[in-house]
Protein backbone atom coordinates (compact mmCIF):
# COMPACT_ATOMS: atom_id res chain seq x y z
CA UNK A 1 0.00 0.00 0.00
CA UNK A 2 1.05 3.15 -0.86
CA UNK A 3 0.14 6.00 1.14
CA UNK A 4 0.46 10.12 0.44
CA UNK A 5 1.69 12.19 3.36
CA UNK A 6 1.05 15.10 1.48
CA UNK A 7 -2.91 13.77 2.27
CA UNK A 8 -2.54 13.27 5.95
CA UNK A 9 -4.51 15.66 7.83
CA UNK A 10 -2.12 17.79 10.28
CA UNK A 11 -3.06 18.53 13.86
CA UNK A 12 -3.99 22.10 14.49
CA UNK A 13 -1.36 24.11 15.79
CA UNK A 14 -3.82 25.32 19.22
CA UNK A 15 -4.70 21.08 19.47
CA UNK A 16 -3.72 20.05 23.21
CA UNK A 17 -1.18 16.79 22.31
CA UNK A 18 -1.30 13.80 25.21
CA UNK A 19 1.73 13.57 27.36
CA UNK A 20 3.32 10.14 29.06
CA UNK A 21 3.62 10.99 32.37
CA UNK A 22 5.57 8.16 33.55
CA UNK A 23 7.95 10.16 35.22
CA UNK A 24 8.41 13.35 37.07
CA UNK A 25 10.09 14.90 33.77
CA UNK A 26 7.06 14.13 31.82
CA UNK A 27 5.21 15.53 34.76
CA UNK A 28 6.43 19.20 34.56
CA UNK A 29 6.70 18.55 30.28
CA UNK A 30 3.56 20.26 29.46
CA UNK A 31 1.06 21.07 32.49
CA UNK A 32 -1.74 22.35 29.66
CA UNK A 33 -1.95 18.55 28.99
CA UNK A 34 -5.41 16.37 29.77
CA UNK A 35 -4.79 14.25 33.23
CA UNK A 36 -8.17 13.84 34.41
CA UNK A 37 -9.76 11.32 33.20
CA UNK A 38 -12.56 13.70 31.76
CA UNK A 39 -9.65 15.57 30.12
CA UNK A 40 -8.66 12.44 28.49
CA UNK A 41 -12.11 11.90 27.50
CA UNK A 42 -12.82 15.55 26.14
CA UNK A 43 -9.36 15.09 24.23
CA UNK A 44 -10.54 11.64 22.84
CA UNK A 45 -13.80 13.21 22.16
CA UNK A 46 -12.08 15.62 19.65
CA UNK A 47 -9.94 13.92 18.26
CA UNK A 48 -12.39 10.87 17.57
CA UNK A 49 -14.95 14.23 15.81
CA UNK A 50 -12.25 15.23 13.55
CA UNK A 51 -10.73 11.53 12.37
CA UNK A 52 -14.87 10.78 11.74
CA UNK A 53 -15.46 13.60 9.39
CA UNK A 54 -12.05 12.47 7.54
CA UNK A 55 -13.07 9.02 7.09
CA UNK A 56 -16.64 10.47 6.35
CA UNK A 57 -14.98 12.23 3.72
CA UNK A 58 -13.16 9.41 2.01
CA UNK A 59 -16.57 7.23 2.29
CA UNK A 60 -15.11 4.85 4.92
CA UNK A 61 -17.97 4.14 6.52
CA UNK A 62 -16.98 1.24 8.70
CA UNK A 63 -14.20 3.24 9.95
CA UNK A 64 -16.89 6.16 10.17
CA UNK A 65 -18.96 3.77 12.10
CA UNK A 66 -16.48 3.07 14.72
CA UNK A 67 -15.04 6.41 15.29
CA UNK A 68 -18.62 8.06 15.74
CA UNK A 69 -19.34 5.19 18.14
CA UNK A 70 -15.68 6.35 20.06
CA UNK A 71 -16.71 9.63 19.95
CA UNK A 72 -20.35 9.02 21.39
CA UNK A 73 -18.48 7.33 24.19
CA UNK A 74 -15.84 9.13 24.90
CA UNK A 75 -17.93 12.53 25.02
CA UNK A 76 -20.76 10.78 27.12
CA UNK A 77 -17.43 9.96 29.62
CA UNK A 78 -16.63 13.38 29.39
CA UNK A 79 -19.95 15.08 30.00
CA UNK A 80 -20.60 12.71 32.72
CA UNK A 81 -23.83 11.21 31.35
CA UNK A 82 -22.12 7.75 32.13
CA UNK A 83 -19.96 6.77 35.13
CA UNK A 84 -16.12 6.13 34.22
CA UNK A 85 -16.14 2.72 36.68
CA UNK A 86 -18.97 0.99 35.13
CA UNK A 87 -17.89 -2.87 34.27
Amino acid sequence: MNLRMDRIARPNKHQRKPVLRDNAAAETADASAPNSPAEVARYIADMTAQLTSMAAAARLDLLTYFLSMANAESTALAQGTIPFDRP
